[in-house]
């Protein structure tokens, strides 16, 4: 871990360049940055869903730079045309590729982080670990560490296939998931929890699971959003998972709130 923050070294950069590369622990990490900040001004900074990459966030991140600087990045834990991972992808290596990263930039906190999906868990167990350095959190339909054991008692076959590794990024939910339920994320700053609420079409013949899990997902939701008495639980009644895409406005609205909370 240590080593991997000592070989963060920024590659090309200035104040308000687009497409940027890092290199933590001597690999590339593509990085997209846009809009600038003033001194003390929180960065905000995306992390995607599992097997997503940094343009995921293309509806949202330009608007967010309006508000100020915003920066996302390609995991180097992904895998592209049978290319990768080219990085581990235990938590310790997952959060300190984003820590390298950060340094890197030569972004100093405060940081306000979004996380989708398993990004969700990235940004909160970066949180617990550095917790001066984050102001703001917002999660947007995120995993949840006790996801695994729940669905497991509803549907085995998904929580199974959840298990196995993915064919787009090595990713470990087993062990993230042990990680943050060793010290679960809890806080006082500034928390939204956006919660998809368009049900996906329901198989047939597993109608009842699909129904389970659809369940379990909102008691999770609604267990992250009691994280921190500064939070904000908001059902995005028309999008699916990837409420960036569906609602873009939701996820831009809520970086908004968390900033102007968070801004000294």
């Amino acid at each position: 871990m240590v080593s991997a923050l000592l070989a963060a070294v920024l590659v090309s950069a200035s104040p308000l360049a687009s497409d940027l590369t890092v290199r933590v622990s001597g690999t590339d990490v593509a990085v997209r940055c846009l809009g600038s900040r003033r001194a003390g001004e929180p960065l905000v900074l995306l992390e995607a869903g599992g097997g997503n990459g940094l343009d995921v966030w293309s509806r949202v991140q330009p608007p967010i730079a309006e508000l100020t600087r915003v920066c996302a990045y390609d995991r180097p834990t992904l895998i592209r045309n049978g290319v990768g991972p080219r990085s581990g992808s235990s938590p310790d290596d997952v959060v300190a590729t984003l820590r390298g990263v950060l340094l890197g930039l030569d972004e100093a906190p405060p940081y306000v982080m979004v996380g989708h999906s398993y990004g969700g868990m990235i940004v909160r167990l970066y949180a617990t670990r550095y917790a001066v350095e984050v102001t703001g959190l917002v999660l947007v339909d995120s995993s949840h560490e006790d996801q695994l054991i729940r669905f497991e008692a509803v549907d085995p076959h998904t929580a199974r296939e959840l298990r196995s590794p993915p064919r787009d990024e090595a990713v470990d939910l087993e062990a993230f998931s042990s990680a943050l339920n060793a010290n679960r994320w809890r806080s006082t700053i500034p928390l939204v929890v956006l919660t998809h609420g368009k049900v996906p079409p329901l198989p047939p013949g597993r109608e009842a699971q699909t129904q389970g899990l659809e369940k379990v997902w909102l008691d999770l939701q609604r267990e992250l959003a009691t994280r921190s008495p500064a939070s904000t639980h908001i059902i995005a009644a028309n999008s699916g998972h990837y409420i960036h895409r569906d609602e873009p406005s939701l996820v831009i609205d809520a970086v908004r709130r968390v900033l102007a909370a968070s801004r000294p």
